[in-house]
């Protein structure tokens, strides 16, 4: 069962939160986690605890930014990190958050829809893992939900920027 009703169904991931991902920086109560010079790439990492605890599961989310030094012009790109506190972490929690993204974006890309008995197994081994790669051309980018004995239940957006920009050219009317 998903956390979705029928009369109030979102269209996209950004939907099922309560905290707005797109005002991470409107306030400066995020902390910087580590910045990296590799190359032509730097990469910096903010850290925000969310103020309360989203979907029911999450405290905190990081945003890891790229910036490819050698060109300037559209190359950079940011990816979102939701970590789950472990204590609240059930596998009813993880089978409506699998179901709620499958509502939204259907067949993952290994082409599992909703929550199946191997789900149920792949919990409570630690191994879920489900991936949607969305979008088209140059905008395209990716959900990926994850449950690992290492690092516990992650949610993570890449290419967080892509999406932002997919719903911007959503929003704007046609005039044709």
């Amino acid at each position: 069962m998903s956390i979705l009703d029928s009369t109030n169904k979102p269209s996209n991931i950004l939907e099922l939160f309560s905290y707005d991902l797109t005002k991470f920086f409107a306030d400066n109560d995020y902390t910087e986690l580590q910045s990296k010079d590799i190359e032509d790439v730097f990469m910096v990492e903010f850290e925000k605890r969310f103020p309360y605890v989203e979907l029911g599961l999450f405290e905190r989310v990081v945003f890891r930014m790229f910036n490819n030094k050698t060109n300037i012009n559209g190359s950079n790109h940011v990816n979102v990190t939701m970590v789950a506190n472990n204590r609240y972490v059930t596998k009813e929690r993880l089978q409506t958050i699998s179901d709620s993204l499958f509502d939204i974006y259907g067949f993952d890309d290994d082409g599992k829809g909703e929550w199946t008995n191997n789900d149920d197994k792949d919990f409570a081994s630690k191994d879920f893992e489900r991936q949607w790669t969305l979008g088209d051309g140059k905008l395209v980018y990716a959900i990926k939900l994850s449950y690992t004995e290492n690092r516990g239940l992650v949610l993570k957006i890449f290419f967080f920027n892509r999406l932002i920009e997919l719903l911007k050219d959503a929003e704007e009317p046609s005039y044709y």
